[in-house]
């Protein structure tokens, strides 16, 4: 079995966001987005069970590539990334389309996504994906039992469903699917090893266009002040009466 499990490198959550001509500025040294640790959990735990190969995909400004290195520190093999002045600002579709054809490059049998990036928050890109690679999606797993055969229980309106994992498939996985792994010395020096691959945007074969224009970003800012009220056990009052003014009941 081959794994390809995607990792964003975003800027460091801890530092402040900031914009310029419409797009997020990344500083050379980026971080692993957080929410794609969990599918690289999924996968690791594949790859223990199946003997599986796992590499990292991943597009973006590659910098120092601290990001990537954290990746392979957690026990993926390899990395094939890209970065292209084209792909810049690139639309969730665009994004899908290349991802795709890096999952090809991989000759992945499964592909593992966080649900979506902490930078992006669009939700469509593993579903996209299935789509170009034309293999069965599975989103929104939230547990993975390994035993003979590998059960994902994955997140519905309802509740849950628990599905078979098929030999061929796109996987995204919840923030409470699994809890990732700490890497340890060893396996942080064991990554500097590792292949990291930098693959070239005319290698691929890509069908999406970018139709996204970001025209102005404004702050929002609100000066307006709530009422403040000590609860002396009798507040239900003020809250019935609110709700009235408001006409909710």
């Amino acid at each position: 079995m081959k794994i390809a499990v995607c990792a964003k490198q975003i800027p460091d959550p801890a530092i402040s966001v900031t914009y310029a001509d419409g797009k997020i500025v990344r500083p050379d040294e980026q971080v692993l987005d957080d929410t794609d640790r969990y599918g690289i959990e999924v996968a690791l735990q594949l790859k223990e069970k199946y003997d599986a190969e796992v590499t990292v995909i991943s597009m973006g400004k590659l910098g120092t590539q601290k990001g990537i290195q954290q990746a392979l520190q957690m026990g993926a093999d390899k990395a094939l990334v890209i970065e292209d002045p084209a792909l810049e600002n690139s639309n969730s579709l665009m994004t899908s389309n290349i991802l795709s054809g890096m999952a090809k490059l991989a000759e992945a049998d499964v592909v593992i996504f966080g649900t979506e990036s902490s930078d992006g928050y669009s939700g469509v890109v593993p579903q996209q994906v299935s789509r170009y690679l034309g293999l069965p999606c599975i989103s929104y797993v939230k547990g993975i039992d390994i035993s003979e055969e590998t059960e994902l229980t994955r997140q519905t309106i309802a509740g849950s469903e628990k599905v078979i994992m098929p030999n061929k498939c796109v996987i995204s996985v919840t923030a409470s699917g699994v809890e990732p792994r700490y890497p340890n010395f060893k396996d942080i020096m064991a990554a500097k090893s590792k292949e990291v691959e930098i693959v070239e945007l005319s290698s691929l074969e890509f069908t999406a266009e970018q139709n996204q224009e970001f025209v102005e970003i404004k702050s929002i800012s609100s000066n307006k002040s709530g009422e403040k009220h000590i609860d002396e056990g009798d507040s239900f009052n003020l809250i019935i009466e609110k709700l009235k003014e408001i006409k909710a009941i």
